[in-house]
């Protein structure tokens, strides 16, 4: 009775030590591997199911696909390779035996009087001798059903691989037409491509165009925008001297009330020359209106531009308040305090 515990993963790992070890895998030699368990039957049935096992994958045609048969051929080449030089391992083996056998039996003759003990020792030999031999001869007819087998194998192989073959070479065909049609795609894509990039050039010139006019436009724009800011440094400077004339008559007014009179002459004189000065910087107020706006219009078809707007819009800004400053002076109806430093400087606006 086999050893309750024999398993087919057992007999699996004997096999493989066997394999790996270079011996033959036979009933006995797994069962002496196995540690002389086991029933014949029992490890032949695992023996069998490992073999059915191992061979799935060559007989099922569903698993080998194109990326597979070039392993399979040479797997197979492999196995009939194995096969032969086994079998002729165990026909060298077996020649040996034969040999090693016969030099006994001739050996025994001899001394067959003189040595009976040695005589029965080596007939046990003799008969280990020819167990082994059997299991060669059992173990060769397995190798010769195997052969047999992946021989039958391997002109199936063939059949498939020349069915394959001509799936490839009808999937080339078809691979040439589809690369003609894709050399047409690629030689009409190029040419709307070279078009497109022509008309592209084309409009890329006329904005380097337009670019240029722009960026002379806004050098003169600049320009007048400089002589605008000296003109409003000439007027801050009329005007810081306005504001000193202011303070000079307002110390007299505070230190001379006899002389108040003549220095209500003197303010009405000073409003006088303000109220001009408001009129020539109205002139002015519209031409920097009308650079602002055309600014303005440049910096929305060149964003290059910004720092250099954001600049000029600073000056001009600048300007209007100077403007509103004035436009106060002019406009006061209440007496209004100016500071300038820690000085403060009161104009009564209804002194006439």
């Amino acid at each position: 009775m086999a050893r309750t515990g024999i398993t087919k993963d057992d007999v699996k790992d004997a096999r493989q030590r066997l394999i790996d070890a270079g011996h033959s895998v036979t009933l006995d030699s797994l069962r002496v591997e196995l540690g002389n368990t086991g029933s014949r039957s029992t490890i032949q049935r695992w023996l069998r199911e490992l073999e059915e096992d191992d061979s799935t994958l060559l007989h099922d045609e569903q698993l080998l696909t194109d990326t597979l048969r070039a392993t399979v051929v040479q797997l197979a080449r492999r196995l009939q390779e194995e096969a032969m030089a086994q079998l002729e391992q165990t026909k060298a083996a077996h020649q040996a035996a034969q040999a090693n056998w016969q030099e006994i039996s001739d050996r025994l003759r001899t001394q067959v009087q003189d040595l009976t003990e040695q005589t029965k020792r080596l007939q046990h030999q003799l008969s280990e001798t020819e167990q082994k031999n059997t299991q060669l001869l059992t173990s060769h007819q397995q190798d010769t059903l195997k052969i047999t087998a992946l021989t039958g194998d391997n002109a199936h192989l063939k059949s498939l691989l020349s069915t394959k073959e001509q799936h490839i070479a009808s999937l080339e065909e078809k691979h040439q037409h589809a690369r003609k049609a894709l050399e047409h795609y690629r030689d009409s894509v190029q040419t709307q491509r070279e078009q497109e990039l022509q008309r592209h050039e084309h409009q890329i010139q006329q904005l380097q165009a337009e670019l240029r006019i722009s960026q002379q436009t806004i050098s003169v724009k600049q320009q007048e925008c400089t002589t605008l800011k000296e003109q409003t440094l000439q007027l801050s400077a009329e005007l810081h001297q306005a504001r000193q004339s202011v303070k000079t008559v307002e110390q007299q007014l505070v230190a001379l009330q006899h002389n108040h009179q003549q220095a209500e002459q003197q303010l009405y004189r000073k409003d006088m020359d303000l109220a001009g000065l408001h009129k020539e910087f109205a002139p002015l107020q519209e031409q920097c209106a009308a650079a602002l706006a055309q600014v303005v219009s440049l910096q929305q078809k060149e964003q290059a531009w910004l720092q250099e707007r954001a600049a000029l819009s600073a000056s001009l800004s600048t300007q209007q308040q100077l403007w509103q400053t004035f436009s106060t002076i002019n406009a006061m109806s209440t007496p209004t305090q100016y500071i300038k430093g820690e000085d403060v400087i009161v104009v009564d606006a209804d002194l006439d």
